[in-house]
């Protein structure tokens, strides 16, 4: 993402709970606790200070195991778009914009998401499309995927992009 210029807020995979500290504290609470490789957002939290994020460390390490833990710095207002899309060879063919009707950090499992987007500026949804066209493309993704982006305002940043079935030739 970096590579392309291709907005996203400061995340760290980290394996211990001091790192997880130390990036919080340099990069300002709140930050986003989330496990590694679990399902419909188990165990994700906000922390707003040093206390919490010790306490939801331990519960993302008893649901992910031995697995790393990804902290981001969590943006206060943002609201969370989904971009659904169909692509080949990296070119997208079809998708669609939704927008989460709770603000950023509700899992998207467990949200609202109002198809089509609503209340999106047309700078915003211009972006969108932008930045879903250079992550599809340097992906080469063929088949479906999903991107979950955060917005305030018309700063768009990238959350995160999940391939469904993507098969390449």
């Amino acid at each position: 993402l970096d590579d392309r210029g291709l907005n996203q807020p400061a995340w760290s995979v980290l394996n211990s709970k001091d790192e997880a500290v130390e990036f919080s504290n340099n990069v300002g609470f709140p930050v986003l606790v989330r496990p590694s490789f679990v399902l419909s957002g188990a165990a994700m939290r906000v922390a707003s200070d040093e206390t919490q994020l010790r306490n939801f460390l331990g519960l993302a390490a008893d649901v992910a195991d031995d697995k790393p833990v990804v902290v981001t710095k969590f943006v206060l207002g943002a609201k969370e778009i989904e971009f659904d899309g169909v692509a080949s060879g990296g070119k997208i063919l079809n998708y669609a914009i939704g927008e989460h009707l709770e603000n950023a950090g509700v899992h998207s499992g467990d949200a609202t998401v109002i198809l089509p987007a609503q209340k999106l500026y047309v700078g915003t949804i211009r972006q969108i499309k932008k930045y879903g066209a250079a992550i599809a493309k340097a992906l080469n993704i063929t088949g479906p995927f999903n991107i979950q982006f955060m917005a305030t305002g018309n700063d768009v940043m990238v959350i995160e992009c999940n391939l469904r079935a993507s098969r390449q030739p």
